[in-house]
């Protein structure tokens, strides 16, 4: 094919994704009333919300849907309730900042309850129904946003939950005539700003291949190649798969997994955390990828060869560092942990959280970079995947920030809403929605459960650059989307555009055939193998994948996005079965044939 005409198919097809992921119109709700454009809501990490359903259709839906955004607390209120019921939950709305009231009828109790809670509180209302005339004054001066459809439908209770968070825009005009505020032909407009879920077919996806990936998972979980997993498949930024599977472990009686069960990411964590700050710092020009790491880390690498060392070809596994050192090794006494490092009980000198009742010296850390620094490094700088160059750049975000991996990549997700995402996760999270990982026997001797598996980054106390972080697959889906938003998500700039094209590329490809971003990994181009499935992501696809079973993949090119997170390694990290079946893989595969998107070897675009 002409290349040109391949050039002008992709930029079509780009263009097609871009104004595609406006352009879902799959409800029938109108926004009547939308004070200082409340409505897509934006900075949640500045809102404190609560919904409140006062109707007489089920608001589970609507509040599912809610908390696939962020953290809310849900009330209910019926005619029936008490007037002391009613009284005390009128207080406690007052420690929230905005309410959402749901509402299919809109009488005196409702109109009061409304008029009350705005006193204090910023009101959105959806109605789901017949708006009732005599209250509409009370109503409309109460509620800084008015959602209305006067059809009753579970659907639109999931949309309007969406449209409120800006997952789905709103367009619809009224068809007839409500009040004289509100006449026939009215209604404003919203911005689609964050994923949405929606159903497949509303995509044109091909819902007769999605069974293939039920039929994968559950033969995975039935062959012990994990427990269970979570699996959510998006294009151009709509979720049209999300789907758990299986157990926490192999005992039917434990919990089944669910959407918001939250797993070990492992070495996804490079992507989600610690690319993500240094993207997010070179944008604001504090850093720079192509300096050395003894520029940002004197103190450390002065008079050594790690100090000359390019941070680009560091996070490229370009650098010939060695693959992994077992750090853990030299704190173990006949085999298990020495209390001469370790102890049962935190103190002053132990504070590094590494398992259940066992704490590590903090000033283990200067042991831990005195073993890399005699680590000879490779003289030839070829291809070499690497963790330790990560423990430099946990150091580096310190220094740049004057804060700690863990708070500067929390505060991101905090102003994107995410709330089901981040390190030590015992301290944010119930542990039964927490999957445990191996059953160690060799170094922590315990099941490891809320702790993160890699042996570094718990001797660091559970934060690494390139392990520690955990999150369900809702939450990662939504980094990785803003990643092909080119930095953007939820109306705010998260990172420069150059900067994530830049991070996404494959610098040392046609110098060394590396096909490695900076931080990011990218698909094999000379045939099958590597982390995608052959001829079904393009060359400017990137994504991750982690040691306890995961995957997460993004193609600006298809839209596509994938998540796949699992437990592999329980109970043994030696089961390999995930891998051989190619599980992960397979999956995708289903995925963009669903979608009607391939490539071939040379990229050339053959569908959509």
């Amino acid at each position: 094919m002409n290349k040109y005409l391949i050039l002008l198919i992709s930029l079509l097809v780009n263009l097609n994704n871009y104004f595609a992921a406006d352009s879902i119109d799959i409800h029938s709700c109108v926004l009547l009333k939308n004070k200082n454009n409340l409505i897509p809501l934006k900075n949640l990490d500045t809102l404190n919300i609560a919904s409140l359903n006062i109707s007489t259709n089920s608001a589970n839906i609507f509040e599912n849907s809610s908390d696939n955004y962020t953290d809310i607390k849900h009330f209910h209120f019926n005619t029936f309730s008490s007037k002391r019921m009613v009284k005390a939950m009128v207080k406690e709305l007052e420690n929230f900042n905005l309410i959402i009231v749901n509402t299919d009828t809109i009488h005196e109790f409702s109109a009061n309850i409304i008029r009350d809670i705005s006193k204090e509180n910023k009101v959105i209302l959806n109605c789901m129904g017949i708006l009732n005339i005599p209250f509409e004054e009370t109503i409309n001066l109460s509620c800084q946003s008015i959602l209305y459809s006067k059809k009753k439908s579970f659907d639109n209770l999931n949309y309007s939950s969406q449209i409120i968070f800006g997952g789905l825009s709103c367009k619809n005009i009224l068809e007839d005539s409500i009040s004289s505020i509100y006449a026939k032909d009215y209604g404003l407009e919203t911005k689609k700003i964050r994923l949405s879920y929606i159903k497949p077919k509303d995509l044109n996806i091909k819902t007769e291949l999605l069974y293939k990936i039920d039929s994968i998972a559950n033969t995975a979980i039935q062959n012990h190649a994990m427990p269970g997993c979570q699996i959510l498949a998006a294009k151009n930024g709509h979720v049209f798969y999300q789907k758990s599977f299986g157990n926490h472990t192999y005992d039917s009686l434990s919990k089944k997994v669910d959407n918001s069960d939250i797993y070990d990411l492992a070495s996804i964590t490079k992507i989600a955390s610690s690319a993500l700050i240094l993207m997010q710092q070179e944008s604001l020009n504090n850093f720079n990828v192509d300096s050395s790491l003894g520029f940002y880390l004197p103190n450390i690498l002065d008079s050594t060869d790690y100090g000359n060392l390019i941070i680009k070809e560091v996070l490229t596994h370009q650098a010939g560092l060695a693959s992994w050192i077992p750090f853990y090794i030299q704190t173990l006494n006949d085999g298990m942990p020495s209390y001469e490092l370790y102890s049962k009980l935190p103190s002053s000198i132990h504070q590094n959280l590494v398992a259940k009742n066992l704490y590590m010296l903090s000033s283990y850390r200067d042991t831990i970079f005195n073993r890399i620094l005699a680590t000879d490094i490779g003289k030839n700088k070829d291809y070499k995947y690497s963790d330790i160059g990560y423990y430099f750049i946990n150091e580096i975000i310190k220094k740049i920030t004057s804060n700690n991996q863990n708070f500067v990549a929390e505060n991101i997700y905090k102003k994107m809403g995410l709330t089901n995402i981040g390190y030590h996760p015992i301290e944010k999270w119930n542990l039964d929605r927490i999957p445990p990982t191996e059953n160690d026997t060799f170094f922590r001797h315990q099941l490891i459960h809320g702790y993160v598996h890699d042996q570094g980054a718990a001797l660091l106390g559970g934060v690494g650059g390139h392990a520690g972080l955990f999150s369900n697959a809702n939450n990662l889906a939504a980094i990785m989307q803003m990643y092909l938003n080119k930095g953007v998500y939820g109306g705010d700039t998260i990172l420069n555009e150059n900067i994530i094209e830049k991070y996404t590329s494959s610098p040392y490809y046609e110098s060394n055939k590396n096909r490695r971003g900076i931080a990011f990994d990218k698909p094999v181009r000379d045939g099958a193998g590597g982390p995608t499935c052959f001829e079904c992501a393009s060359n400017k696809s990137f994504g991750h994948s982690g040691f306890t079973g995961n995957l997460t993949w993004a193609d600006p090119e298809s839209g596509i996005l994938y998540v796949f997170l699992s437990n592999r390694i329980y109970p043994d990290a030696e089961n390999h079965k995930l891998i051989s079946m190619n599980v992960r893989t397979e999956i995708m595969n289903v995925i963009t044939k669903a979608c009607g998107y391939s490539t071939n070897q040379d990229q050339e675009i053959v569908s959509p």
